[in-house]
């Protein structure tokens, strides 16, 4: 009994101080937007304008700043009847929510910033019945083919009176089309809400169609400005869609397509012969015909006999025209084996897939093929899920500071997350070449694959080079294939050169893609950088980085004494290297600021509140016979930042004060001897003796500070 007593007196103690440490680091959504509401308008620059005088000189010219008309969702027809004034800016509001105050002035500033865009909208949020913020939209940068899937668009945009003249012709003839009610005095209000959010979509249509946001960009720079602040509160009873999420529809082709399917493998037979089985029997379609392009660099004789058979017996049915093994010996290298496949091939598309690839459903490629006909798309990609379960494995490439990670890796499926992330066609900067459509005219316009990176982020680049071009990538989350990677990867994975060689060639791609360090338009600032997707306080917590101060190492010599590694305890790691990258970029130079960590971890089943955190490295070498593993007992352990992390605790509900389960750690260069470490955590339960330790499959390179 005193035992039980002393326990509940120390969880006691436990909770107490958690809830003072996080009462004085949480800064919750709504009080950060609450907090940037009062902070005052950025007043706006007008970029100097140049117009040629009578005499012929270029003279200086300042624009006027514009005035803002704020016009109902429902009222889109009025601004029909009087032309006004050019210098006008007519900002559309949905009547389910609220504009924040100084919305139109923030509205206002931009146009001044922006003269060269016409049209503008901007993220929203949800005001809950309570009078709190929630549920943030961080909204991408113009995203042409998401928003013919749904209207994201949401709840307000804005736009130059001149735009909205230039388009009210094909305004008039589209609402026509529609029924003809939208465009008449009155009839909105009476059709209600329905009727008034289809007038606004069908406006911001007309306008974009104006502005040529549906075609090929020329350069970085989008059609259609965004605005990267909450700008509007929408109803509780609202959805930011209004009820047109991301659809499912079938899609029809522009025109009868050849495709040539390129697929490298080596040694793997029977898992290619599913692949082609699953091709065969899912593509049916009589206005695609294709052919398969099989690149081995150097399977052994008896897997090169039954590549032949698979290749020459496979049935030539639902548009398989014929299939092509192509043998050579040669080092693997992904760039050069499809860049081989496409001289081997030709389709006017080019589709390159995984041999581990599983077709599911029939219509995949005719829905990845509608996409790629589009003029302004460019590289197509699909949703990939594991066998046998509801687990995404890729649902587009999102580029944050670390460099591209696969959003939504490892969450279910048979929900809906962020906003329709996984539902529907998105615009995205990439998509993995497990599964990747593009014209062979894009393609070789891109300049094919990187043939310097032979393993990694090949794909990636090719993507980043086709967005460069000024083309859209997509993913097709509306279908899906599945892809059987494994879902576990241990310390098998930890050999040191493999990842000398994925950062090498990681710099590699950041140092081609520069501009794009920290930076995708379609991926808001305001998300989490890991796999997963929430909406988080920018900034993390308000503590810059560079103020962190450097960890202090403990050694153990012998190991952690009495620790016991256990699978309960989760470790995320979002990023492991030196702060001159994070900081700076791939391209900077002439800094030496040592190293950075941060992530999550948690305790599955306990009162997170009752454990002290340690980040802990081990040094991990390749041993002869190609396992890896530690070089010997020794740990170090450091005490980290302690970070808090909201969206950790949305996602694990039902977990017990998981708020605070983020850590940040900065290690000097001298702290540790040069080598490969493997990052672990132990967790201390301070009301027992228990004492939790687990290792992930993240390393970390510290390098020999006297060089």
């Amino acid at each position: 009994m005193l035992k039980g007593l002393v326990k509940s007196g120390l969880v006691k103690k436990s909770t107490t101080k958690y809830n003072k440490v996080l009462a004085g680091k949480s800064s919750a959504y709504d009080k950060w937007q609450h907090a940037r509401e009062k902070e005052p308008v950025v007043m706006a620059t007008a970029p100097v304008m140049y117009e040629q005088s009578e005499s012929g000189e270029m003279v200086p010219h300042k624009l006027p700043d514009p005035t803002v008309k704020v016009i109902p969702y429902g009222k889109v027809w009025e601004v029909q009847d009087n032309e006004g004034d050019d210098n006008v800016v007519y900002l559309f509001v949905s009547p389910k929510g609220k504009l924040i105050k100084k919305a139109a002035e923030v509205v206002r500033q931009y146009f001044i910033a922006h003269p060269e865009h016409n049209v503008v909208y901007g993220d929203e949020d949800e005001a809950s019945a309570n009078g709190k913020y929630i549920h943030p939209y961080f909204k991408p940068d113009w995203s042409p083919d998401s928003y013919l899937n749904a209207f994201y668009i949401g709840s307000f945009f804005a736009c130059r009176a001149k735009a909205m003249h230039a388009s009210a012709k094909e305004y008039d003839n589209a609402v026509k089309m529609l029924g003809g009610t939208a465009n008449k005095r009155g009839s909105v209000e009476q059709a209600g809400l329905e009727a008034s959010l289809l007038s606004a979509d069908v406006l911001f249509c007309m306008l974009a169609i104006h502005e040529h946001a549906f075609a090929k960009r020329t350069g970085l720079e989008f059609p259609i400005g965004h605005i990267k602040q909450i700008l509007f509160h929408r109803s509780p009873e609202q959805d930011v869609f209004y009820g047109r999420s991301f659809h499912s529809s079938r899609h029809m082709l522009l025109a009868p397509a050849t495709v040539s399917i390129i697929i490298p493998s080596k040694d793997h037979p029977e898992v290619l012969q599913q692949c082609l089985n699953s091709i065969i029997e899912t593509t049916g379609d009589d206005n695609i015909k294709y052919d398969i392009v099989i690149i081995d660099n150097g399977s052994n004789a008896a897997n090169r006999v039954k590549y032949g058979v698979y290749a020459s017996r496979a049935p030539r049915k639902n548009g398989l025209v014929k299939i092509n093994y192509i043998y050579k010996l040669q080092d693997f290298n992904f760039s050069v084996m499809c860049n081989q496949g496409v001289k081997n091939s030709t389709g006017e598309y080019l589709l390159f897939m995984n041999d581990d690839i599983e077709c599911a459903k029939e219509g995949w490629l005719r829905e990845m093929l509608s996409q790629a006909q589009l003029r302004h798309v460019g590289a197509v990609g699909a949703k990939l899920i594991y066998p046998d379960t509801d687990l995404i494995q890729h649902a587009g490439i999102a580029n944050v500071r670390r460099g591209p990670v696969h959003k939504l890796q490892k969450m279910h499926d048979n929900k809906s997350h962020y906003f329709g992330y996984n539902r529907g066609i998105h615009n995205m900067i990439g998509a993995t070449a497990a599964c990747l459509l593009v014209s062979r005219k894009k393609f070789l316009d891109a300049g094919g694959f990187p043939e310097d990176l032979a393993v990694a982020f090949n794909d990636v680049d090719l993507c980043y080079s086709i967005h460069e071009k000024g083309y859209y990538n997509v993913c097709c989350n509306h279908i899906y294939l599945y892809h059987h990677e494994s879902l576990t990867r241990g310390l098998d994975n930890l050999d040191p050169k493999k990842m000398e060689r994925l950062a090498v060639e990681g710099d590699v791609l950041m140092t081609r893609h520069s501009h794009l360090y920290n930076w995708d338009p379609f991926y808001s600032p305001h998300l989490t950088e890991d796999e997963t997707i929430s909406a988080i306080i920018p900034r993390e917590d308000y503590t810059p980085v560079e103020e962190l101060p450097y960890a202090t190492a403990t050694i153990h010599e012998k190991g952690i004494r009495g620790a016991r590694e256990d699978q309960c305890l989760r470790v995320g790691c979002e990023y492991n290297g030196t702060m001159d990258n994070w900081l700076y970029g791939v391209t900077a130079k002439g800094h030496d600021e040592g190293y950075f960590l941060k992530g999550y971890s948690f305790v599955i089943g306990s009162d997170n509140a009752c454990f002290e955190k340690k980040l802990v490295l081990r040094q991990i070498q390749k041993s002869p016979d190609g396992s890896v593993g530690p070089t010997g007992p020794k740990v170090y352990s450091f005490v980290p930042y302690v970070w808090y992390r909201p969206d950790i605790r949305v996602r694990l509900s039902d977990q017990v004060n998981v708020d605070l389960t983020g850590y940040k750690l900065r290690i000097d260069k001298n702290t540790l001897p040069p080598g490969y470490y493997q990052i672990g955590m132990l967790a201390i339960d301070k009301t027992s003796r228990l004492k939790l330790i687990n290792w992930v499959p993240n390393v970390i390179k510290i390098k020999d500070a006297r060089k």
